[in-house]
């Protein structure tokens, strides 16, 4: 209902689309971004996008898969184009550390840095499909359908993925986290 009355022009219809999406978007955009002003242009371009082609949804699909597709296919794009930002990925979300002592809390800090580190070093297709299982929570099954790919695609690929980071550590030197 609200695609149709989006179509007839209806801001408000709109608005209700970017509140409900916009903080999803924005957290996926910030991974590959690496800062916040790249990421609110993505997320902006992401939304544009999406108005552009509102009209190419079919009715008898899935919304949500529909435009996270088309966001992790925005962002894979802007990652080929500006490898040069490759290295400076902050992961969005909130990694709380514990009340330890001051040396502790550094320990920590690094620990979360050369995660992520590496999780800006893995291929893109890999890396977003870590992000949403492992930052941002999705289930299996909600990142198969948003990205329209077999249940079983998405847990091999997760594996790979997180085997790959292992031996990252292993290669690089790093003992554990």
């Amino acid at each position: 209902m609200l695609i149709d009355r989006i179509a007839d022009g209806d801001p408000e219809a709109w608005n209700m689309i970017v509140d409900k999406y916009s903080k999803g978007i924005y957290s996926l955009a910030l991974n590959f971004a690496g800062n916040a002003d790249d990421a609110a242009d993505i997320t902006q371009d992401i939304f544009i996008k999406l108005f552009s082609n509102i009209h190419k949804f079919t009715l008898d699909g899935n919304f949500h898969a529909w435009l996270m597709r088309m966001a992790k296919n925005h962002c894979i794009d802007y990652w080929r184009k500006n490898r040069k930002n490759r290295n400076v990925l902050p992961l969005n979300e909130d990694i709380r550390v514990h009340d330890h002592d001051e040396e502790q809390h550094m320990i920590d800090r690094m620990d979360i840095q050369r995660l992520r580190r590496r999780i800006n070093q893995l291929d893109p297709e890999l890396r977003i499909l870590l992000i949403l299982r492992d930052v941002q929570n999705y289930s299996y099954q909600e990142i198969a359908a948003s990205l329209d790919l077999p249940l079983g695609t998405v847990k091999s690929r997760i594996n790979r993925g997180r085997i790959k980071l292992a031996r990252m550590f292993q290669q690089g030197g790093d003992h554990g986290l």
